[in-house]
């Protein structure tokens, strides 16, 4: 579905990434696992076209879109939730599920939008609990539910996830992760970019291990949790 070859990502002059290659079968759930500055959400952001690479090739589903916009990525079929959740805090819980629909700024089909906003309801109803609050007084949980919801509505075939659980309380994590799973079992593959290996690892298909830029280590997810380096360096596993 996703092929990534001899990539190479520079921000002035630190090598970012350093010739990396990685593919993403579609139905499956990949990870990337690895410390902070190994390269992890650079691979992302390059991927979406927010960032551009001095080398390499990108292609989904046999198409080359290495050079396209950002926009042009999303109508593809992929869709980011960054870091951060990154919604807008100004505006109230019901303005932004309004907004949820510039999550769907590439599509036609405004039947499908009505329903697919339906469906985001239905899977975050605490959303519409908060109907009043802006969003800046969600708590974080609930603002990585917006956000989810507003890549959602780009009905992507893939969905690009950057730590996801950063910053939540382990219930919320728990939380998360199931709702990764719900998704991938109602067919969309994920690439996961995730600090939580253990979690990542134990929901992932696949997995590759970033450091400095480089893949230094891939494999299935339980050839990875039960690696003795992985185990050591990522698990906290002695």
């Amino acid at each position: 579905m996703l092929n990534i070859e001899n990539l190479h990502v520079y921000y002035g002059g630190i090598h970012a990434l350093k010739g990396i290659s990685l593919e993403v079968a579609e139905g499956k759930i990949v990870t990337l696992i690895g410390a902070n500055g190994a390269g992890k959400s650079t691979t992302l952001r390059t991927i979406s076209g927010i960032v551009r690479p001095r080398e390499g090739r990108i292609t989904f589903e046999g198409k080359d879109m290495t050079a396209l916009p950002a926009y042009e990525i999303v109508g593809m079929g992929i869709a980011l939730v960054p870091e951060g959740r990154r919604v807008f805090t100004h505006l109230t819980v019901l303005e932004v599920l309004e907004n949820l629909l510039l999550g769907a700024h590439t599509r036609r089909d405004s039947r499908g939008v009505h329903e697919d906003l339906e469906s985001v309801c239905e899977l975050f109803p605490i959303l519409k609990e908060r109907a009043s609050q802006s969003a800046g007084t969600l708590s974080g949980g609930e603002q990585q539910m917006l956000a989810v919801g507003r890549a959602l509505m780009s009905r992507p075939r893939l969905l690009l996830m950057d730590e996801p659980s950063l910053g939540l309380a382990p219930f919320l994590v728990k939380e998360v992760f199931k709702t990764i799973r719900q998704l991938h079992d109602e067919g969309t593959t994920i690439l996961l970019v995730e600090q939580n290996a253990r979690a990542a690892l134990r929901i992932a298909d696949y997995g590759y291990i970033l450091e400095t830029g480089e893949i230094v280590l891939q494999g299935t997810g339980d050839e990875l949790v039960h690696n003795d380096d992985v185990r050591k360096a990522y698990l906290g596993v002695e």
